[in-house]
């Protein structure tokens, strides 16, 4: 088998300390996917924090720590690098990585940048070289997400109408996943009306959230509303078809799919029956297949499953968002440059 050698710059939640909650399953983090991954050895991680190099050694007591990312890079060579830091310098890792390594393949965590000017940029960048930049957009690694891909893309409960959804924390974190998923089962999203702005923790980081309704490709209608993750933490989706219905519930650990059979009290009239029901599907590491997927891209057995035309893509959709806000509620038409 092949041996690549990665490493991780930024030992923050993601990074590193998620592994760290027992209610998580592991890998949940960067370090220990890279470590748990027969084919992948870590040879160095850093963070400007230096206790996190105390945090590092406990999972991973032989792997050299530094706190920059410059003089990582001078003492090791690396087929992988993860980018975990906070999304206001995601640009510049990888601009450094870019100019300075020949490093195969960046894994970043979303947002991929801060902003569509950014993300402009950034794809004119990548077009000089050799390096793949694959963003992390986790539940793309999920095999449940995998199957409720297939499910529209057969065609199985007919044609997408309405998309409803619920959902905490940020049009810029949890939109990361949430406009991912509509794109890549629905497809673009060409219209978006913020209606209210609701208060969750994201606004620690100046990431709004808002209720809003949208349009995909002008004929599937979509309402979002988002609700306060100090109440509770919420992340569901309701697909409704023109012969069923697919119901994401608990983050995505379970999914709920529904058929469409006669009325059991109304003659004349149809109703939805559950068809099958998954559950605990997060019990599989997204982290632990996303780095299985890196491997498999590096030994040539696969193509890129997410793409940074698909990392930058809920950045489009976000800004018209923020726009429609502050426009008093307007209709704002989503742009892809």
């Amino acid at each position: 088998m092949s041996q690549y050698k990665a490493a991780v710059v930024g030992l923050g939640q993601i990074g590193l300390t998620y592994d760290f909650d027992p209610k998580r399953e592991s890998p949940s983090a960067h370090v220990s996917a890279y470590q748990l991954n027969s084919c992948i050895e870590l040879v160095a991680a850093t963070d400007i924090r230096i206790d996190q190099g105390q945090a590092l050694h406990k999972i991973a007591p032989a792997v050299p720590f530094y706190q920059s990312m410059e003089e990582l890079l001078k003492n090791h060579s690396v087929d992988i690098i993860s980018v975990c830091t906070p999304p206001a310098h995601h640009l510049s890792a990888i601009q450094y990585i870019l100019q300075n390594t020949d490093t195969r393949i960046i894994f970043c965590e979303k947002p991929l940048v801060s902003s569509v000017d950014e993300a402009n940029l950034l794809k004119q960048q990548l077009k000089k070289g050799n390096c793949r930049l694959i963003p992390n957009l986790s539940r793309r690694w999920n095999s449940g997400m995998q199957r409720v891909k297939t499910h529209i893309a057969k065609g199985q409960y007919g044609e997408l109408q309405k998309i409803h959804v619920k959902y905490t924390r940020g049009i810029n974190n949890t939109g990361s996943h949430l406009f991912d998923l509509l794109h890549w089962w629905g497809g673009k999203i060409s219209e978006v009306q913020a209606l209210k702005k609701i208060k969750t923790s994201a606004d620690y980081d100046s990431d709004p959230s808002y209720t809003f309704a949208f349009l995909i490709d002008k004929n599937i209608l979509g309402f979002a509303e988002a609700f306060d993750d100090e109440q509770y933490y919420l992340f569901e989706i309701d697909l409704y078809f023109s012969n069923g219905k697919i119901e994401i519930r608990n983050s995505g650990d379970d999914v709920l799919y529904y058929q469409v059979g006669e009325h059991h009290l109304y003659t004349g009239f149809k109703s939805l029956y559950l068809e099958r029901f998954e559950n605990q599907l997060l019990s599989e590491s997204n982290l632990g297949n996303a780095v299985n997927h890196l491997v498999n891209i590096l030994d040539g057995l696969e193509h890129p499953l997410c793409t940074v035309e698909h990392g930058v893509y809920p950045l489009y959709v976000a800004e018209p968002l923020i726009r429609s806000f502050n426009n008093h509620c307007s209709k704002e038409r989503v742009r892809l440059q």
